[in-house]
């Protein structure tokens, strides 16, 4: 089960992830306005000293979203290839021949309603593949290519993150953390580049991009200022690619005169030079280009055998083509040669290259950290594809420690417990007593480092104020001489006093009234908010300004949810009951019967939430609207730490809404009635261990019915 975790302490909210519906663009993932633009009088810089003319695609956002192409020169004009469905948002890049991309739908709250990931045929210019998706985090800024390790790369619109996603699938995974980019691009030898926005200057900002780690390096301004949103803060969406024709980083967006327009960009100080502005301000997104078409009679591709790193070099063996493109015998080679990196220069040429023959290099002047090369051979008739080899050297960056824990010691201070990473991200293997740890801690959403350079593998956190009840997380991240690798999944525990009885929760001003509550999103997306009005059923809270609103009638079916209480004691209490208010509505008449449901769960010292028997609430059972529910927990008394979750459950109907909680001791065992008659229709009988019994069978004693609108006590003499 797929599981986040939010602490709902001062301010109860659900994450922009989860809120109405897939998720909503984060800020700065905005196109630009659809207004006229003014003309570029930027003078343009002079072209480079080559013959090649690349040729890009990009989806230009319009009435009618479209496939164009374009020459990359300094009069570009643009034409047509294909119409796409009209959507509010694409990201893309190709792979081969085949271009691939993300579209989705925003409503006017700015919340995302779909998102579908699409494959086309560049050839046939039709769409093959439509897959939908149910996360956002693979709607992206932008998106890129790798050929080196076959990987399409985004950068997440909903969230700073490096993504890499499934061609296949579509579904997107995070890879690391990094800087707010608007453009990602991979240059043929496997690195990444980002453009950034300066706040300050407006200025675009080139950087390279570790995939790894998400680390990101400065090389330098761009002195392109773009069009943002009146503070600075924000800019419109833009793309970023390289030229398989000349090896040249090209942008294009909307510029701070309102102009979209065409820049190229030097990967070495960052310093873009002002080509065209597009003829009729046509926006682009997703900027690919594709293969150029090979001469039959050139080689086949170089045949990669074996790569091989140590700690300062690396070794390729590799095979050199015996036919020709088209699939004849190659008579003879001209060239065989070795590029690193993104060099124009060849660091191994092959002296007398025979067809078919097997060779061995070694690049002694390999750096520490990813190395990328590039091979390709040659006769009269052309050159061949590019073949690609990449290794890591060095040590590598560790892989996320495992199996992370937080408990409690004697004092109450947590103490986090974690299994070291035996290999790095880069396959690797690590010598754990050469590994250093940081900590980081997050309270209420505030994430800070508490520890750095830890040996071992546990930490004891001395720095928390125990005096109020707190539920941190703590993520432990592995650094070697290479650098920080990925940080652990977070673990967390209670800490501090629990609250005594009574505890009453009703959110009166909008907020809890005690903390921290937990939300943990258990699977698909499913999710607690606070709200004032619930989607449907359109009520309002039984009482006061909040109430706890479980998101079904938004959710897809099967998304699960749980929200706890903060710990509370038992341990004085001789008969612990729990009150709350539920808003039950049957509309089976209309044919609209769905099985949202909400369990109570109990932990007691920490422990798994478990089941309270019998306390399984269908929101159909009745038609009563908000509805006080007693559920007894005398099997609980002498606990000294309990916590009370809510376990929403989602049939992709309507959404769950709870209030008015309270938790209080009852010795009395609250009597409602006497005299029973066990044989009343449609009603169940617990006794008090919450197990059912069968009403024929029913001795004197205390019990707990329930019918369809109440859950109360009983007595049978």
């Amino acid at each position: 089960m797929k599981s986040s975790i939010l602490i709902l302490s001062l301010a109860l909210a659900s994450p922009a992830v989860f809120a109405g519906g897939l998720g909503v663009l984060k800020p700065g993932a905005r196109p630009a306005p659809a207004t006229g633009a003014a003309r570029q009088t930027e003078k343009a810089f002079e072209p480079l000293a080559t013959n090649a003319k690349p040729d890009f695609y990009g989806i230009v956002l319009s009435s009618t979203p479209n496939i164009s192409t374009f020459c990359a020169g300094y009069s570009p004009a643009p034409e047509k290839v294909m119409d796409l469905e009209a959507m509010s948002g694409y990201s893309g890049t190709a792979v081969g021949s085949d271009f691939y991309y993300m579209d989705y739908a925003v409503n006017s709250s700015g919340s995302i309603t779909a998102v579908n990931w699409r494959k086309v045929d560049m050839d046939s210019k039709t769409v093959t593949a439509s897959i939908p998706q149910q996360y956002a985090i693979g709607v992206c800024m932008d998106m890129t290519y790798d050929v080196t390790t076959s990987t399409v790369y985004g950068i997440s619109a909903v969230s700073d993150v490096l993504v890499s996603i499934n061609t296949t699938t579509g579904e997107a995974t995070p890879v690391a953390q990094t800087l707010p980019f608007y453009t990602i691009s991979a240059d043929a030898a496997g690195q990444l580049y980002g453009i950034a926005l300066d706040s300050e200057t407006r200025q675009g900002v080139l950087y390279s991009v570790n995939k790894v780690t998400g680390s990101a390096l400065k090389i330098g301004s761009t002195g392109v200022r773009m069009l943002t949103d009146e503070s600075g803060s924000f800019a419109a969406f833009q793309t970023a690619a390289f030229s398989s024709a000349n090896g040249q980083l090209y942008w294009t967006l909307t510029n701070s005169d309102n102009a979209s327009a065409l820049y190229r960009v030097d990967v070495t100080t960052g310093a873009a030079a002002y080509m065209a502005a597009f003829p009729d301000d046509e926006s682009f997104v997703s900027l690919f280009d594709l293969p150029a078409p090979v001469a039959t009679g050139a080689p086949a591709p170089v045949r990669v055998d074996n790569v091989e790193a140590a700690e300062s070099y690396v070794t390729i063996e590799f095979t050199a083509p015996a036919v020709t493109a088209s699939g004849e015998a190659l008579a003879a080679l001209t060239s065989l040669e070795i590029f690193r990196g993104n060099s124009t220069e060849a660091a191994y040429s092959v002296e007398t290259p025979l067809p078919g023959e097997s060779y061995r290099w070694t690049d002694t002047e390999a750096k520490a950290g990813f190395n990328s090369y590039r091979l390709v051979a040659g006769n009269g008739e052309g050159e061949s594809p590019t073949s690609y080899a990449s290794a890591f050297c060095g040590e590598d960056y560790p892989s996320a420690p495992t199996d992370v824990t937080v408990m409690t010691d004697a004092s109450g201070a947590p103490v986090i417990s974690w299994t070291a990473p035996a290999t790095g991200l880069n396959g690797l293997p690590l010598d754990p007593d050469r590994l250093s740890y940081s900590i980081q801690r997050d309270i209420n959403g505030r994430r800070e480092t508490i520890a750095e350079n830890i040996s071992g593998s546990s930490y004891t956190d001395i720095s928390l104020d125990l005096s109020r009840q707190l539920y941190p997380y703590y993520y432990v991240t592995a650094s070697t001489s290479a650098g920080e690798g990925r940080p652990s999944a977070a673990a967390g525990t209670y800490t501090g006093p629990a609250y005594r009885l009574p505890l009453t929760e009703a959110f009166l001003d909008g907020n809890p009234s005690t903390a921290p509550w937990i939300m943990q999103s258990l699977d698909l997306g499913g999710a607690w908010e606070m709200s004032l009005l619930s989607t449907f059923p359109g009520s309002g809270p039984y009482v006061g300004e909040g109430m706890l609103v479980f998101i079904g009638f938004r959710a897809v079916d099967g998304a699960e949810a749980r929200i706890a209480t903060p710990l509370i004691s038992f341990e004085n209490a001789s008969y612990p009951e729990l009150r709350f208010h539920f808003y039950y509505l049957d509309m089976s008449d209309q044919d609209l019967r769905f099985d949202d449901h909400m369990v109570v769960e109990v932990s007691v010292d920490g422990g798994e939430f478990r089941a309270v028997q019998g306390a399984d609430y269908y929101q159909h059972d009745a038609n009563s609207g908000w509805t006080e529910c007693v559920l007894p927990l005398p099997q609980y008394a002498g606990c000294k730490n309990i916590a009370i979750g809510f376990h929403g459950y989602s049939a992709g109907g309507f959404d769950l809404l709870l209030d008015n909680i309270r938790v209080s001791d009852n010795p009395s065992g609250a009597i409602d009635s006497v005299n029973v008659v066990p044989e009343e229709q449609n009603a169940e009988y617990y006794d008090l261990r919450g197990l059912r019994v069968d009403p024929s069978a029913l001795t004197p004693g205390f019990y707990i019915r329930r019918t369809a609108g109440t859950t109360e006590k009983i007595i049978i003499r």
